[in-house]
């Protein structure tokens, strides 16, 4: 095969599959485990060297914290509450016994996390961490990382098939490169490379009207579910809600990432009818921001209205910074001029916004905590901020679904050791990051990136004593 490196077909210590967080955590990790230099290495990403990262190069990076830095206790709470006898409770246990000591050896490497108040009001948290100048910066720190301490990184390549008899351990990884399939042998595989989010094929077979989900970030166009399928191929058993996803509420017209609409928080929600949808308000900022995306999708058909009047803009300072988007709203005198910029029913709107206004409590306005100020005896209710939308001009942004990462994924043990149907361990086999399945029903916030970097650090330093243990 003229086209493919030579080298790539010999034996390699360890082949891991992404280049993202979890992945150049796992190379680096591992490479850093061992006495020796003479480790091999290989990382393997299906982009070219300038596309590098998947979506932890276009993430914002941010943490789910508590003040002292520590993985914050509700993630726990309620991996445990959604996910019920799914839950690997030693997985819980491994990302809060190694979360801390991650961040601290990012930071080692020279990766800078920030600390600043809490934007949002609604929000678990009292104060934001993350990564300076986003997933990006760490893939660009921990790139060159990897390949100081030996490891190589292999660009346009995809892994298509894992290498294992029978019941043996997995010996090798098949992969494409440079248009050749050829197999790199490897004493150890980590899987890093993501859901099943590019793929619209698999979106629409597991979530109603999935295909026509774009991703938030580019970089995930590339995560096809490849290292699920490959995995699966040789007995790796699956976890997390099939039909899940975390899906963020964007700005369609914009051409950033990530371009969240967030004050529906004060206003209302309605779709092409008119109708409301969904109570706005009904829990913290960062967990309903994905019930928002996920209610936009699945019960306004793909598209949804966030309104607000002058009342509202009057009583939250800098209303439009809450929405991180740099299109200008839709505005209006009226709800009916508003309706026809909007291409909305009129009559169904007018209905929705007057039965929304007689429903609001007379509790004070309060928008910058959860205020108690409902909207009652309507479907659905409105749990905070249900001020009523009376005094023109109006406003609205356009809300749209992306989707960041799909919920169903390989089963992990506390060791990220991917194990069969039957629990056990597959030899050889680790995985980490978004492509393990753990979540239900919901993602909290500011934990996949963590994650990613938590486990694809525990993974190689796995790999590591696995193989130092083999070698005697």
């Amino acid at each position: 095969m003229p086209n493919v490196p030579p080298e790539l077909e010999q034996p390699w210590d360890v082949v891991v599959v992404g280049h993202g967080a979890a992945g150049l955590s796992a190379a680096a990790a591992f490479l850093e485990s061992t006495k020796t230099g003479s480790m091999r290495v290989a990382v393997l990403d299906r982009e070219s060297a300038d596309r590098r990262g998947g979506s932890t190069a276009w993430t914002t990076a941010g943490f789910r914290l508590d003040e002292d830095a520590q993985l914050a206790t509700d993630w726990g709470e309620i991996v445990r509450q959604t996910a019920g006898h799914e839950i690997d409770e030693a997985y819980v246990v491994a990302f809060y016994e190694n979360a801390t000591d991650t961040l601290n050896w990012i930071r080692g490497h020279g990766v800078s996390i920030s600390r600043h108040p809490a934007r949002f009001p609604g929000l678990s948290m009292k104060y934001g961490y993350n990564i300076e100048g986003g997933g990006r910066a760490f893939v660009e720190t921990f790139t060159p990382l990897v390949r100081s301490l030996g490891g190589e990184c292999v660009y346009e390549a995809e892994a298509v098939g894992l290498v294992r008899d029978e019941q043996g351990p997995v010996t090798g990884v098949r992969v494409r490169v440079a248009g050749d399939e050829i197999v790199m042998p490897a004493k150890a595989v980590i899987l890093a490379s993501g859901g099943f989010e590019g793929n619209r094929e698999l979106l629409e077979r597991h979530i109603p009207g999935g295909s026509a989900l774009d991703t938030v970030a580019p970089g995930s166009r590339v995560n096809m579910g490849g290292g699920i399928a490959i995995a699966t191929a040789v007995g790796a058993a699956t976890s997390g809600q099939f039909d899940g996803a975390h899906l963020e509420p964007v700005d369609p017209r914009s051409p950033n990432p990530e371009s969240l609409v967030n004050t529906w928080m004060w206003g209302i929600l309605v779709d092409r009818h008119g109708n409301r949808f969904i109570d706005e308000a009904s829990a913290n900022f960062d967990l309903l921001f994905d019930y928002v995306g996920n209610a936009v999708h699945r019960r306004a058909g793909g598209r949804a209205y966030a309104i607000t009047d002058a009342s509202v803009r009057a009583a939250v300072p800098d209303l439009h910074q809450y929405n991180w988007t740099p299109e200008a709203p839709i505005t209006a005198a009226t709800l009916e001029e508003l309706a026809a910029a909007l291409g909305v029913d009129a009559a169904g709107l007018r209905a929705t916004v007057d039965e929304y206004n007689a429903a609001a409590t007379a509790v004070p306005f309060d928008p910058m905590r959860h205020d108690g100020k409902r909207a009652e005896g309507i479907e659905p209710p409105k749990s905070n901020w249900a001020q009523p939308l009376a005094e023109g001009p109006f406003e609205a942004w356009p809300v749209e679904p992306r989707i960041c990462f799909t919920y169903h994924g390989l089963r992990v043990d506390g060791e990220t050791r991917v194990l069969d149907g039957d629990g056990q361990p597959i030899p050889g086999l680790q995985a980490a990051g978004e492509i393990t399945g753990i979540f239900h029903g919901t993602y909290p916030a500011g934990t996949s990136v963590l994650r990613s970097l938590t486990f694809g650090r525990l993974a190689g330093r796995v790999a590591a004593s696995s193989l130092a243990a083999l070698a005697g």
